[in-house]
């Protein structure tokens, strides 16, 4: 054996998978993103969605009073992806608007591009940067055609691993 002194550094730094909503497609997504090595946070504003019965593999789970201004206490960086799945135009907008103005690595918000679009039209006239908007992957997923909860779970982690897979070679 070799002598001296060796130090061993982790190649990547773990994905951490902020879920935005604790129902029908927000639970698989988490037990697949979990499995797939991402460390899984889901918030909600509704305990009864957002506990350990429904998110058995989540590294965390916070019920938040409202989702205004959520993120600050988060720890948001380039290692962080958002997937905002929550049960409304106006909690989704209200989440966009905080994700966009963070450095998370991914950002998805699910819905029709209908609702996608009146969604960025509102944040824009608030004075948000169109920048800031392209970098919203939405609809969210891969399109596989995607339409049971879990078939949708299967396209938004989908996205998540090729996103990953490119921010850790951006990064290399």
């Amino acid at each position: 054996l070799p002598q001296g002194t060796f130090y061993v550094e982790p190649s990547f730094v773990p994905a951490t998978l902020f879920l935005f909503g604790a129902g029908h497609v927000p639970r698989p997504t988490a037990a697949l993103a979990s499995t797939l090595g991402f460390n899984t946070v889901v918030l909600d504003d509704r305990d009864e969605f957002a506990n350990r019965q429904r998110f058995p593999s989540a590294s965390g789970i916070h019920v938040v009073d409202s989702y205004d201004d959520c993120m600050n206490q988060l720890g948001i960086d380039k290692h962080s992806y958002l997937v905002i799945i929550s049960r409304g135009h106006r909690h989704d907008q209200t989440l966009l608007r905080q994700a966009v103005a963070t450095n998370a690595g991914y950002i998805g918000m699910i819905g029709s591009r209908g609702k996608r679009d009146k969604i960025y039209r509102n944040l824009l006239a608030e004075g948000v940067p169109q920048q800031a908007i392209e970098r919203v992957y939405s609809p969210i997923g891969i399109d596989i055609a995607a339409e049971t909860p879990e078939e949708i779970a299967v396209s938004i982690v989908g996205e998540l691993i090729q996103v990953r897979a490119r921010n850790q070679a951006h990064h290399a």
